[in-house]
């Protein structure tokens, strides 16, 4: 095994000699028979739950047992049937710009903002796929490696690991690794995407931290490049994805009401999962992808990249009827009247009926400060 393998063998993703063991592990998980099941068999009677499990793990597997490459796992089983059927059932279009300034001969940087746990990566490579560019790896948090299965389905879907809640001295020591593998993984022709903060802008306000840029920078900055070759030699491009409603809208709303309340928020064990769950089955209306230029310039900082990358995601956001309700609803003001229907309105306010006032109020905002920083980019 080569040294740089060794190096990143605790957060790189599956490769394919280790697909096969990978692939028969999934096929006999309990989670995925079951969630298959309830697919397959909606009304299936408990009686006959075995005999369907049955059907379901023999299926399951004479399909996998076919695939022999994690591109082939990718393309045929978690693109074309996977997100192909969460968007058949919860997404009514999904739209996409700035595709035909990317490259198949080129590895990017994908950076864009962070709304759903699952579904940001998941749709930026079903776009990949449709416009016949390169599948990224995607990086993933090992706080939502729940367990075994988990992990297994993450890094056979190309993702790598980025490790969190360490210690000080080994946070700095997998920052390092974790920039070293970005830089191995775009060298060898392969792009990625990593979110623009460590976990989802919950109030609307999409904001780029500059230890991301920071960290991209550690490998380049210790082979003695300087900050502007280290832009110039790789390609950051930001993303902006816009979703028409979110799912959890009124899960988010009500954590950032408990933690104005209390000045704190402690997390459900099983918080993540319910999140990850309402994300993937709750309706999403349109959802649009929009890709920006390459980051160049005279940049002097990570603190000013993180800049325009936000100019650019803020920008290019695709605002929708919902945006602008919301807007105008906190507001008092009907300035975006012309951008939805009366009809718009009451569908739109009927879904946090049921809120006390504090928690709607945050749940508007969730979507009224996109219209407020794309405003703030046109006037700029």
């Amino acid at each position: 095994m080569l040294p740089s393998e060794q190096e990143f063998q605790d957060i790189r993703p599956y490769n394919d000699d280790e697909l096969t063991p990978v692939l028969r592990r999934l096929s006999r998980n309990d989670w995925l028979i079951t969630g298959i099941r309830g697919v397959m068999f909606p009304g299936c009677p408990d009686f006959m739950t075995s005999l369907a499990n049955k059907f379901v793990k023999f299926n399951l597997w004479s399909r996998l047992r076919r695939v022999k490459t994690i591109d082939e796992f990718q393309r045929k089983i978690i693109i074309d049937r996977v997100v192909a059927y969460i968007i058949k059932k919860s997404i009514e279009s999904v739209s996409s710009s700035g595709t035909e300034y990317l490259s198949v001969n080129s590895p990017y940087i994908f950076i864009s903002n962070h709304r759903d746990i699952i579904l940001d990566s998941a749709l930026i490579n079903y776009i990949m796929v449709r416009k016949e560019l390169n599948i990224a790896e995607i990086a993933f948090g090992d706080n939502l490696l729940l367990n075994d299965f988990v992990s297994d389905l993450i890094r056979i879907n190309r993702s790598f690991i980025v490790r969190r809640d360490l210690p000080l001295r080994q946070r700095a020591r997998a920052a390092v690794t974790l920039s070293r593998y970005i830089m191995h993984t775009t060298g060898l022709g392969n792009s990625v995407w990593v979110s623009q903060r460590e976990g989802r802008a919950k109030d609307g306000d999409d904001r780029t931290n500059p230890s991301v840029i920071k960290m991209l920078y550690i490998a380049p900055k210790r082979e003695k490049m300087s900050f502007q070759d280290f832009l110039y030699s790789v390609n950051i491009v930001p993303v902006s994805i816009s979703y028409e409603f979110d799912p959890c809208d009124l899960l988010k709303a009500r954590e950032l009401h408990r933690t104005d309340q209390s000045g704190e928020y402690r997390k459900r064990k099983d918080e993540d999962l319910l999140s990850m769950y309402a994300g993937l089955k709750g309706s999403k209306g349109r959802v649009h992808l929009s890709f920006g230029s390459a980051v160049r310039g005279d940049f002097q900082s990570p603190e000013e990249v993180a800049t325009e990358i936000d100019r650019t995601i803020h920008r290019e956001y695709k605002l929708w009827p919902s945006n602008y309700i919301a807007y105008d609803t906190l507001h008092g003001k009907d300035d975006h009247s012309s951008s939805y229907s009366r009809k718009d309105v009451e569908d739109f306010l009927h879904r946090f009926r049921r809120e006390s006032s504090p928690v709607r109020s945050i749940a508007l905002k969730i979507y009224a400060n996109a219209v407020i920083n794309h405003m703030k980019q046109l006037e700029a």
